[in-house]
C-alpha cells in the first residue's frame, strides 16, 4: 500500500528501493556468522523465556519461518497486524517478519489498556494481533484477546510466550523449534520502499490519530541517527527504547540494520543491567531516554571502556551542558527531540530545546543528500516540519475526507506540530516550547488532555485532576482529596473505563494501583500496645479451648 501518490516529494526516497527486509537480507548475506541480536540477561524476569543469541543467518531464518507462518494463515498483503512487545529479540523478529510477509505492523504502546487498544485496532482496521504473552506484571495476550472481541476486523490473536489462553494462538514453536523455511518473496508494485511499513499512534488535542510511514520514511529517520553515531559492522548497540513509536525504531533498529553490527535488546525498568552490561558486551553505541543518561555518563570509564556514542531521546528540551564532562572525555553525545510522531530532530549543541532553522545540514550534508527534516515557524507561531522522514498522507486511505482528527500537511508538505516556537534567524535556530496545547505527555506516552479529564468525569468526578510538569515523567496528574476511600473508589472506576494506572500515574504503592498522587499530609501511625495485643490473643485461645472441651 502506497500513500500520498503524486504529492510533493521524491518517490525514490533516501534509500531508493531498499526496504527493512532488504537491509536484513543484505546483512545476512555479508556477515552470516557474525553475532546480530542478543537479549539482555534480565529478559526471563520481565518477559519470560531464555535470552537469545542470534547470528545474522539465524535471525534471517527465524524471520523467514515466522513470515511463512503468517502467510499460511491467509493474511493478505498490506493487512494491518497490531503488535505489543517490550524491546526484545521477539519484538525485532516480529517487526522484520511482518515486513517480509508484506504486512503492516501497528505497534500498541506499552501501558495502554483495553479502551485505548480497542480504539487503535478499530482506527487502523487491524486484521490480526501479534503480542507478547506478558511484559512485567502486564498480561498482554489476555488483554488483547478481549480487545479483539470488540473489534470486528480482527481474525487472529497470536502470541509469543506466556501461558496458553482460549482464543489465543501460540507461535512459540516457530522460534523455539525452528525448521528450515522457504525463502519468502513478496512482489511489490512500483517502488517497494514506498509501501507502508509501520503505523504508529500520535495524540493531538482532539484524540489519537494513526500515523503511517513507508520503509523510506523509516530509513530516513534512522539515517539521522546513523550519521550522528557513524556505526560500522563492529559496532555494538545497547538499545533501551520501546519499539512502539517512530523514535524507538528509527534511533536504534534502523542504524543497527544499516551497519550490520550487533544489537543488545534491553527491556525497560532495569537501568542497572544496562550499565553492568556495557563492558561485557563491548557496547560502542547506547540509545537511552535522556532522563536516564546521567547514570551512564557518571559511570566509571572501566564500566564503559568501548562506549563512544550516546544517543539520547527526549520529548522535552534537555540541557546538554549536563554532559559536558563526558564529552570532554571523548564520548560523543547527541540529543534527539521527539516531536510527537512527526520526526526525531537533532537538538543543537549548547541551545537546549533548539533545532536548526530550515534544512538540517548535519543530516543533509549541505545539499548532497535528501533533506531528512526541515523546520520553520508557521504563521500561528507553531513549529512546522517536513522532510524525508515526515509522513505526507493520512491513514487509513481516505481518512482525510472524514471527520478530524487525522494526519494532515499543507500544500508545501509541512506538518503543523502545534508546539510553540520562536525563530532566531541570526543563529539559524528554532527554539521550541515544552508542551503542545491540549496534549499531555506522561512517561513518553502522549494523551489528549480532554480524554484524560473525560475519564475522570466518567469515573465519578469526585476529584478534579491537576496536570503538573514533572522532571522525569514529563507531566503528572495530581489531586487533593479529603477522604482516602475516594481514592480506592476512583481507582477501580478508572480501571473499568479502560484508563490504566500507567496512563494516569501516581505510582504503584504497596501493590495498590493509584490513579494520581495523594498529596495529603500523612497521618501519624497509631501507637502499638503489645500488652493489649497479647491479652486479646490469649482471650481468643481460651475461648477456643473452652469450646473444644465442651464448656
Amino acid at each position: 500500500m502506497i500513500l500520498g501518490r503524486g504529492k510533493k516529494g521524491s518517490s525514490s526516497g533516501v534509500a531508493g528501493r531498499v526496504s527493512l527486509d532488504g537491509l536484513l537480507r543484505r546483512a545476512a548475506e555479508i556477515r552470516p556468522d557474525a553475532r546480530a541480536l542478543a537479549d539482555a540477561p534480565n529478559r526471563p524476569h520481565l518477559i519470560g523465556g531464555d535470552p537469545r543469541q542470534l547470528s545474522w543467518a539465524e535471525l534471517d531464518g527465524l524471520v523467514d519461518a515466522l513470515a511463512g507462518r503468517l502467510r499460511d494463515m491467509g493474511l493478505p498483503t498490506d493487512a494491518v497486524v497490531a503488535t505489543q512487545f517490550a524491546l526484545s529479540s521477539d519484538a525485532i523478529i516480529a517487526l522484520l517478519a511482518l515486513s517480509r510477509a508484506g504486512l503492516i505492523a501497528a505497534p500498541v504502546p506499552l501501558g495502554w489498556g483495553r479502551r485505548e487498544t480497542t480504539a487503535h485496532l478499530q482506527r487502523t482496521g487491524a486484521r490480526a494481533i501479534l503480542t507478547a504473552g506478558r511484559i512485567g506484571p502486564m498480561d498482554c495476550a489476555d488483554m488483547m484477546r478481549f480487545a479483539a472481541a470488540e473489534t470486528f476486523s480482527v481474525r487472529f490473536v497470536l502470541s509469543l510466550g506466556g501461558p496458553p489462553l482460549d482464543g489465543v494462538i501460540p507461535l512459540d514453536d516457530v522460534l523455539t523449534l525452528p525448521v528450515a523455511a522457504d525463502r519468502i518473496e513478496i512482489a511489490r508494485p512500483d517502488n517497494p520502499a514506498d509501501h507502508i511499513a509501520v503505523v504508529t499512534t500520535d495524540a493531538v488535542a482532539e484524540g489519537h490519530i494513526a500515523v503511517a510511514r513507508s520503509h523510506n520514511e523509516l530509513i530516513a529517520g534512522g539515517l539521522a541517527a546513523f550519521m550522528a553515531g557513524v556505526p560500522d559492522e563492529h559496532s555494538v548497540f545497547a538499545a533501551t527504547l520501546a519499539p512502539d513509536c517512530f523514535a524507538g525504531i528509527a534511533l536504534q533498529i534502523i542504524p543497527w540494520l544499516m551497519a550490520g553490527g550487533t544489537l543488545v535488546a534491553h527491556p525497560p525498568l532495569a537501568l542497572r543491567i544496562v550499565i553492568d552490561r556495557l563492558a561485557p558486551d563491548g557496547t560502542t553505541h547506547a540509545v537511552l531516554p535522556a532522563a536516564a543518561a546521567a547514570a551512564v555518563v557518571n559511570a566509571r570509564l572501566a564500566q564503559r571502556p568501548a562506549l563512544r556514542h550516546l544517543a539520547l531521546f527526549s520529548r522535552r528540551p534537555v540541557e546538554s551542558q549536563a554532559f559536558a564532562e563526558a564529552i570532554a572525555e571523548g564520548l560523543a553525545v547527541d540529543i534527539f527531540l521527539g516531536i510527537g510522531e512527526t520526526a526525531v530532530a537533532r537538538a543543537l549543541k549548547g541551545q537546549p530545546g533548539a533545532l536548526m532553522l530550515g534544512p538540517d545540514s548535519h543530516t543533509s550534508g549541505g545539499g548532497q543528500s535528501p533533506i531528512l527534516v526541515e523546520s520553520r515557524v508557521g504563521p500561528e507561531g507553531h513549529l512546522s516540519l517536513r522532510g524525508a522522514m515526515v509522513p505526507r498522507a493520512a491513514f487509513p486511505p481516505g481518512a482525510e475526507n472524514g471527520q478530524p482528527p487525522f494526519w494532515s500537511v499543507d500544500a508545501d508538505g509541512f506538518r503543523d506540530t502545534g508546539l510553540p516556537a520562536a525563530a532566531d534567524k541570526a543563529r539559524k535556530s528554532v527554539a521550541i516550547g515544552s508542551r503542545e496545547p491540549g496534549v499531555v505527555s506522561i512517561g513518553g506516552r502522549r494523551f489528549a488532555e480532554s480524554a484524560l479529564r473525560a475519564a475522570y468525569v466518567e469515573a465519578g468526578g469526585e476529584i478534579a485532576p491537576v496536570i503538573r510538569p514533572d522532571p522525569l515523567l514529563g507531566d503528572r496528574v495530581s489531586g487533593v482529596v479529603g477522604d482516602g476511600r475516594a481514592i480506592a473508589g476512583l481507582a477501580s472506576r478508572l480501571l473499568e473505563t479502560g484508563v490504566t494506572p500507567l496512563a494516569i500515574p501516581g505510582g504503584t504503592r504497596q501493590a495498590v494501583q493509584m490513579p494520581f498522587e495523594d498529596t495529603r499530609p500523612r497521618e501519624p501511625e497509631p501507637l502499638l500496645d503489645p500488652l493489649g495485643d497479647a491479652h486479646s490473643a490469649l482471650a481468643q485461645l481460651l475461648s477456643v479451648a473452652r469450646a473444644a472441651a465442651g464448656y
